[in-house]
C-alpha cells in the first residue's frame, strides 16, 4: 500500500462532473475531492421580478440547489469514476465555504441554509459511498460567530454519526483555537489541513505548524502555491504551480513526511487561472506538472512503501 495518494479538488478544474474526473485521471491523480455545487437563494437569473416556479419554491429557494443529491448526477460521477479508475474520496461543501453561512445562527435564513447544506452533503456522501465531507470554518470574528460555527459543526458531527460519515474541518483559526476545537469534539472532527493557510492567515510557518499538530488529528492535506506580490507576500488572488511560488511547499511536504502521516494529499491549484496559462499548456498538462511535483516532494515515503509512484 502506498504511503501517499495524490488527488485533486474538483473545483480546481474549469468544469465539474464527469469531465473533471477524466481530466484529473489524465493528469495522473488517483482521486477527486468533489465540490457540492449547491445551496443558494436567488431570483430568476434573467429577470429579478419573475419566479420560475418549476425550479423555485415560493421562498425563491431553488429546488435543484443540491445537485449531488440527485441520483442521475450521482450516477454520472460514479460511472466516470469507474471508467477512469478514480476514487471519489470526499465532498467539500464548496458553496457553504463561499457563503460563509457556517457562522450564522440556526435561527436565521443563512443558518438554516447552512444546516440544509450539511444535511445534503451527508446524504449525498452516504448515497454515493463516500466516507467523509469537509466543512470550512473560516472568517469567524467575535464570540457569537465562533459559537454559531461551533453549534453548526456539532450538528454536522451528529448527522455524520447517524449516517456513518466522517467530518473534516478546514479552518483559518489560530493554532490554539484549532486545538480547542479538536478537543471540544474529542476526536470526532479531523483536520483538512492546508499547507498554505497558516502562512497567509496567522503568519505561522506551515512546516512548524504541521509538525506541532502531528499526524493523528489530520484527515487529509490540501496543497497550493502562490507567487509573490509587489511587497514579497503571497499573492493569494493569483496562482503558481506547486513548488514554483513562495508558499514554502517543499518545506511543508517534508514536514508532512516527518509526522508519519499517510493518506490523501489534494492539489488545490486553480488550473483555470489565467496566470497559469501558457503556450502549449492546457488544464491537464498543468495538473500533470503538479502531480510530478507531488511525486518528487513525497518521493522517499512513496518509494519506501515498496510500490512504484503514479
Amino acid at each position: 500500500m502506498k504511503a501517499y495518494r495524490f488527488g485533486a479538488c474538483e473545483h480546481t478544474f474549469p468544469c465539474w462532473g464527469a469531465l473533471a474526473v477524466q481530466m484529473a485521471h489524465e493528469a495522473g491523480f488517483e482521486g477527486l475531492q468533489l465540490a457540492d455545487a449547491g445551496g443558494y437563494l436567488q431570483p430568476h437569473p434573467g429577470n429579478s421580478g419573475y419566479v420560475e416556479y418549476e425550479r423555485y419554491g415560493l421562498d425563491l429557494r431553488r429546488k435543484d440547489s443540491f445537485p449531488l443529491t440527485f441520483r442521475r448526477v450521482q450516477e454520472d460521477y460514479l460511472e466516470a469514476a469507474a471508467s477512469w479508475q478514480m476514487e471519489l474520496v470526499s465532498i467539500y461543501l464548496y458553496t457553504l465555504d463561499y457563503q460563509g453561512f457556517i457562522k450564522y445562527s440556526k435561527n436565521t435564513p443563512q443558518g438554516g441554509q447552512c444546516l440544509e447544506s450539511i444535511r445534503s452533503g451527508v446524504a449525498a456522501a452516504e448515497q454515493m459511498g463516500i466516507t467523509s465531507i469537509t466543512i470550512a470554518v473560516k472568517g469567524t470574528f467575535g464570540t457569537a460567530q465562533n459559537q454559531y460555527a461551533l453549534e453548526n459543526l456539532r450538528y454536522a458531527v451528529e448527522q455524520g454519526e447517524c449516517h456513518g460519515i466522517r467530518i473534516a474541518v478546514s479552518t483559518d483559526l489560530a493554532p490554539d483555537a484549532v486545538r480547542l476545537l479538536l478537543d471540544t469534539f474529542d476526536g470526532k472532527v479531523k483536520l483538512a489541513m492546508d499547507t498554505y493557510t497558516p502562512l497567509i492567515c496567522t503568519s505561522d510557518i506551515p512546516a512548524d505548524l504541521i509538525r506541532s499538530f502531528g499526524a493523528e488529528p489530520v484527515d487529509h492535506f490540501r496543497v497550493r502555491d502562490f507567487p509573490p506580490d509587489k511587497e514579497g507576500f503571497p499573492a493569494t488572488e493569483e496562482a503558481s504551480l506547486l513548488g514554483q511560488g513562495i508558499a514554502r511547499f517543499a518545506e511543508a511536504a517534508q514536514a508532512v513526511q516527518d509526522t508519519g502521516y499517510t493518506g490523501w494529499i489534494f492539489s488545490d491549484t486553480p488550473y483555470y487561472h489565467p496566470k497559469l496559462q501558457a503556450p502549449g499548456e492546457d488544464y491537464v498538462s498543468l495538473a500533470h506538472r503538479d502531480v510530478h511535483a507531488l511525486q518528487t516532494a513525497f518521493q522517499s515515503k512513496t518509494k519506501s512503501a515498496g510500490e512504484d509512484m503514479i
